[in-house]
């Protein structure tokens, strides 16, 4: 972030976010909820900017929350932005379409990509309707925004898609086992059930075991997740893996592809144990106005990665929002 004065280092990490930047953001923030298509309750937060030069929507990725992103949207609150700060169905404090915490399940895809149209309608637009309207998304969230971006043209002008779920990896298990198994286990009656494999959330879980490269970041939000039951989602049903892996052909359609008018950045790391880096190297070369940038030292969650990492990640993304 070109204005140092706001990025919260390493050092004293909980300290500072929780001294400075959380009672900050509190203060400020609006806290609600919207009716889907289906007539579930979602789950947002807002953070009004003074004088705002723009909007922008933040979808997170699988198992996390808008909680999660409160550093980012401490840094978009500070480049002049209204923030609106999304709880994905079955995540967070939205509608779960399961009794059991730990686990996501969704119907179908598209209800992700319908989820977020109405929240741009039904919130964002109601809000601030005047100005221009961008989306940052992570993994799972991406592909929700790129399927939006194929569904739903022109919402958004730019969109920034951080290691992006083009297409997710499925724990090494060949993707023809995996549809397999997941048609069989939905066939059973058994769609909402967690995957056989997946233990659950691990309180005592490691920094060593994550997608991060910062030790800081990634203690100071897995200590909210051992005290919140709302945010120790952590494995996926097997209708929610039959979607992911369908959604990844969706993901990859030139013809989808060429409808999209959105400047797209794609933010790229080093080290991705999550999803197909080549996969995105695919998919961006049909976006036309899409550009790939690669970040060092970093693994799946770029946004919680060292200090360098991050600073050099949030200079990119503030440029592509307003230099470019």
């Amino acid at each position: 972030m070109k204005n140092r004065d706001y990025f919260i280092s390493e050092k004293n990490f909980s300290e500072e976010m929780l001294g400075r930047v959380e009672p900050y953001l509190e203060k400020i923030a609006e806290d609600g909820y919207f009716d889907a298509l289906d007539g579930k309750k979602l789950h947002f937060v807002f953070y009004k900017a003074e004088n705002p030069r723009g909007n922008i929507a933040v979808c997170h990725g699988f198992t996390e929350s808008a909680e999660k992103f409160r550093e980012m949207c401490w840094y978009f609150h500070h480049m002049g932005l209204n923030v609106f700060a999304l709880d994905n169905r079955g995540h967070g404090y939205s509608h779960r379409h399961n009794s059991a915490p730990e686990v996501v399940h969704i119907k179908y895809f598209d209800q992700y990509v319908d989820d977020l149209q109405k929240f741009v309608k039904q919130v964002i637009k109601e809000k601030a309707p005047e100005l221009p309207l961008y989306l940052y998304s992570h993994s799972m969230g991406g592909s929700i925004s790129v399927q939006h971006m194929q569904k739903y043209p022109g919402v958004f002008s730019k969109v920034i898609l951080s290691a992006p779920m083009i297409k997710a990896k499925t724990a090494g298990i060949p993707e023809p086992v995996t549809k397999f198994v997941t048609r069989l286990f939905i066939l059973l009656g058994k769609e909402k059930e967690k995957v056989i494999g997946y233990k659950g959330f691990n309180p005592d879980r490691t920094y060593e075991e994550s997608h991060d490269t910062s030790k800081a970041r990634f203690d100071y939000y897995h200590s909210k997740r051992k005290l919140n039951e709302k945010y120790q989602t952590s494995a996926p049903s097997y209708r929610w893996v039959n979607e992911a892996v369908k959604v990844a052909k969706l993901n990859l359609d030139p013809k989808r592809n060429e409808k999209i008018t959105a400047q797209v950045l794609l933010c790229q790391p080093e080290e991705d144990s999550s999803v197909f880096s080549e996969m995105e190297n695919v998919f961006i070369k049909q976006v036309r106005n899409g550009r790939l940038v690669p970040f060092k030292d970093c693994r799946h969650e770029i946004y919680n990665s060292i200090d360098s990492t991050v600073a050099e990640y949030l200079d990119t993304i503030e440029d592509f929002l307003f230099n470019e």
